[in-house]
Formats: structure tokens, sequence, C-alpha cells
């Protein structure tokens, strides 16, 4: 797998500027012969994968829903992309994964893109996928997607580094608040650990708990979520809950209200590429991470919920009326 240098020094240049693919700019998605012409014999450009998931958005237009400088890679922390970016309506849905369920924000590369006017694409009954090479999606029992192959796409970024978060501000992409928050909160994380604490909002219990729940939810249920000290009780001193973590951001939504949008059975595990079964999981419409804990990561990656930090509710009186 082709691995970035940590300044990406040979990196192609996009012919379109970096106006062209900003939050909220329309772009189209570039033909899958298009596509294929930037793909090395492993079907990847700068070490990141085309995903035989994404085709199907060949000559779409769609709107950039922000940039995708740096990302959260698991097992690694927060790391830096170039020329990338994340599209409104584009998550992946697993079909050539085996159905895996980790509703990942897809990332595009900015030479996958074209800028486009506002005006919808001409309906096509052309197959979106002519064009393309067969694309690998395991190497034995290790699964390959971009989530796998995150971590050979990025490049470290130093844990004082700060240019990234004035990046993020100049381009309106956080509030002056909010990035006085991220920074307030990171260094206390960093203090409190220092003197053997926890970091903020995490949570960790007793270890005994040995139950996922029981609800048997669906989607389209509603639940609510339990409070922050019901949930502690079943988690670990690792705060997670049979292997699940309760992460910290989840804490802002104790007490809330909300509806079962996919049930979570499967998916693939970052940083070994296996697939993982879970039970008794769901995750919530709407609810992702906003990247208050990883100095705003873009990624926004879906939240996973035990039944058992839930219970069963009716739906707000709004909706039932």
């Amino acid at each position: 797998m082709y691995d970035v240098a940590e300044e990406f020094p040979q990196a192609p240049q996009n012919v379109a500027g970096e106006a062209d693919f900003q939050r909220g700019a329309w772009v189209e998605v570039r033909s899958a012969t298009e596509i294929a012409a930037t793909l090395d014999a492993d079907g990847c450009l700068d070490g990141l994968p085309f995903m035989p998931e994404m085709a199907r958005l060949c000559g779409r237009r769609l709107k950039v829903l922000k940039r995708a400088d740096k990302t959260c890679v698991e097992g690694f922390g927060l790391r830096r992309m170039r020329d990338t970016v994340f599209l409104d309506e584009s998550r992946c849905d697993g079909a050539a994964h085996e159905s895996c369920a980790r509703n990942c924000l897809m990332f595009w590369k900015e030479a996958w893109l074209k800028p486009a006017s506002l005006a919808p694409a001409p309906p096509s009954d052309a197959d979106p996928t002519v064009g393309l090479p067969p694309l690998r999606t395991r190497e034995g029992d290790r699964f390959i997607c971009q989530s796998t192959a995150l971590a050979a796409a990025t490049a470290p970024v130093s844990k004082f580094a700060m240019d990234h978060l004035i990046t993020d501000l100049r381009r309106g992409d956080i509030t002056r608040g909010r990035l006085a928050h991220i920074i307030a909160r990171t260094a206390a994380n960093v203090a409190l650990r220092l003197i053997g604490l926890s970091p903020i909002n995490f949570l960790k219990g007793p270890g005994a708990e040995r139950s996922r729940g029981g609800l048997n939810l669906k989607p389209g249920d509603w639940v609510r979520v339990k409070s922050a000290a019901e949930i502690r009780a079943t988690l670990d001193a690792e705060g997670k809950n049979l292997g699940l973590a309760f992460e910290p951001e989840m804490v802002r939504y104790a007490g809330g209200v909300h509806q079962v949008e996919f049930l979570v059975s499967r998916m693939i595990h970052e940083e070994t590429g296996r697939m993982v079964k879970l039970q008794r999981t769901v995750a919530l419409r709407g609810l992702s991470c906003i990247g208050l804990c990883v100095r705003n990561c873009p990624r926004a990656n879906t939240l996973y919920w035990r039944e058992i930090w839930l219970e069963r509710a009716d739906p707000p009186t709004a909706l039932a009326n």
C-alpha cells in the first residue's frame, strides 16, 4: 500500500483551485473512466481507495459538505490529508463490504470531482461503473476500504499543532467560541491525564455488567438516552460495555429522546480490517461525532448505542400530534 510522506511532497496538483471545493460548493463526480485514470494498481490515489460503493455516484452533482484536510484515525489520533473533501448524501452503505454498518462518510479526492453548476445533472440510463477496473475489497480475512487505509493515506499531526484549527476558523468551519472550547478542553484533558484522572466526560464503571440490553429495537422506534450515572453502571474501567466504548461526546445526549435509524450488527474494525459482529446495538438518527474530543475532526463518525444505554420512549409531542 502506498504510504504518504508527512509533507506529501509528490502529491499531484489539481487543475481546479481549492476554492472550487469549499463547503457549500456544487461539484460533479467524474465519470468512471476519468476516475480510473487517477488510480494506481491498487485502486488508490495517494493511498486512498476508490471504493465500489462510490461508483453509483459517478456523474452525480452533489454539494461539498466540508473539507477533509484532517481526520481522526483509530489507533493513530488526528492525521493530515490533502486535496480531499466530504460530500453531502455520500455515506458508505457497505454494499461491497458484506453489509458493514459503520456508515462512514466517504472521502473524495478532488481529482475525482469537477466544479459544477447548481443545475442538476441530466438523468442517464448508463451504468456509472463502466470504465472502472476491478476494485479490491478484501485481502484474505482483512477488508480493504477507506477506513482501513486511512493510516497509510494520511500523515501525522503534532499534538501541539494549531494551524489546522486556525484554518477551520478562517473558513468558517468553527466559531471563535467553539475554537476556544476545543483548545480549553484539549488542555484540560492533557492536565487530567498527567495527574492520573480521566478525561472530561469519560465514563468508567465497575465492569460487572454482562448485558448489552434487551429492548429488541427496530428502525423507527423512539428511545430516551439514560442518565450518565445509569450508563456508567454498565461500563468497565475502560469505559466499554462488552467491548463497545461509550464515547465522551455521547454524554451530551443523556436524557434526550431520539429515533432509531438502523441496527448495527456488523462493522469493519478500522485497525485490523476484520469484520466485527455486534448485538443489541443501534444508530440514532442524526447523532454523529462533532469532533470536540479530536480537535475538530470533520469525519462525523456515526455514534453507536448499546440497548442497555437506552430506554423506550414516546415520540416527541410535536410529532405525536
